[in-house]
């Protein structure tokens, strides 16, 4: 066994399964019923992989104190770029198909992004306070920064900037730098009134000059911080566009759910992981983009996607992204000690891992039923007292 063997990450994952149907029943939390359970589920294994993608970096880190993304394997290399990508197409795909839906029903712009902003603070905030407890553990509370200073490198945390707070050189590992996809996100949705635009939905004026706004904050901020393969991120937005063009469509459907078409997307997604010439390379987009449209038109991997566990995942995919680099850290920083951790094998690696997804799927799946749900069915009433405070129709 090795640092980078699959064999353990499936084994873990496994756990994890068997793990969140245990603790949803315990917690009463149910998978909730969506258009799109395939696209929900699939987004469950996503956050399981940045997980065990971070721990494979973990291994390294603690053995030459750099932290080396992607790790020293062509294989977890372009999963890794594949992973990333299809989250992309995946939040592509959903808000697209509202603007092209929108003649059916016209776009709540206040709504949309009151509700993005509900979905993403709150266990955010939590995660970004929960950073700045541990700086504050590893400085000894002790100020090594002016406090106005300290105050604008939060700010920065809180608009997707990965700051080093206090003088803690990569304070952005605490929580495996995972920050910098958050200000993808986000460009893409000021992007959406403008794309609007292209399929003659017309908007408010303020919504324009709003977006626009974040627009330009977004592109500087990706600009300055998150310049690497840049373009070709923003690209895989483009693949989970193109399905919702299409994806309601029956025959589309048919095809796309046989049995054919599963072991094509295998085969694809092996060719992609072993082939690609490097990360997010054109090759890897088209490879992710068919994976992708296959599963936007209802193909479910032979049962995999809408199975009750993964879509479970799904619902937790959210805090398993943004809290795993923190149960990471802790683990191997304080629990069991970098002095200790370096010295693990790699089995012994792979057994603390197991035990972090453990505290890890307890904790997202509290944070889902306590922190992300009552937040989202809050999206209603907050939209109205917005649109009652700010004159808005």
């Amino acid at each position: 066994m090795t640092p980078v063997s699959l064999l353990p990450m499936l084994l873990i994952l496994l756990l994890i399964l068997l793990w969140i149907s245990v603790v949803s029943r315990w917690l009463r939390v149910s998978p909730q019923e969506g258009r799109y359970k395939s696209i929900d589920g699939l987004r469950g294994y996503l956050a399981v992989y940045v997980f065990l993608y971070h721990a494979i970096i973990w291994y390294f880190f603690l053995r030459s104190n750099k932290w080396t993304s992607p790790p020293p394997s062509i294989i977890h290399a372009n999963l890794g770029a594949i992973c990333i990508s299809l989250f992309f197409m995946i939040t592509a795909f959903l808000f697209f198909s509202k603007l092209l839906h929108a003649k059916e029903r016209k776009v709540d712009w206040v709504r949309l992004y009151i509700s993005r902003i509900l979905r993403i603070y709150p266990v955010y905030t939590a995660v970004v306070i929960a950073l700045l407890v541990v700086v504050g553990i590893l400085t000894h509370w002790r100020l090594r920064e002016p406090l106005p200073q300290l105050l604008g490198h939060v700010i920065q945390w809180m608009i997707s900037m990965a700051a080093d707070v206090n003088h803690i050189a990569g304070t952005k590992l605490i929580i495996a730098g995972v920050v910098w996809s958050l200000a993808f996100e986000w460009l893409y949705y000021a992007s959406l009134p403008f794309l609007g635009l292209l399929l003659g939905v017309r908007s408010p004026f303020y919504i324009y000059l709003l977006a626009a706004m974040f627009l330009a904050l977004f592109i500087g901020i990706i600009y300055y911080w998150y310049p690497a393969n840049a373009w070709n991120k923003t690209l895989a937005f483009t693949g989970g566009m193109i399905p919702a063009f299409f994806a309601a469509h029956p025959k589309v459907r048919q095809l796309a759910a046989h049995w054919i078409t599963s072991l094509l997307m295998i085969a694809v997604l092996i060719i992609a992981t072993l082939f690609s010439p490097y990360i997010y390379s054109f090759f890897t987009y088209l490879c992710t983009t068919f994976i992708f449209v296959a599963i936007a038109c209802g193909n479910t991997l032979f049962g995999v996607l809408t199975w009750r566990p993964s879509c479970l995942l799904g619902q937790i995919a959210f805090s398993l992204y943004i809290i795993h680099g923190l149960i990471l850290f802790i683990t191997f920083m304080f629990i069991v000690s970098m002095p200790v951790a370096r010295l693990q094998s790699p089995l012994w690696h792979w057994l603390t891992t197991a035990g972090c997804s453990l505290v890890l799927v307890t904790i997202c799946t509290l944070s889902y039923k306590y922190l992300e749900r009552p937040f989202l069915k809050a999206t209603p009433q907050v939209t109205a007292r917005a649109k009652r405070w700010f004159r808005l129709r």
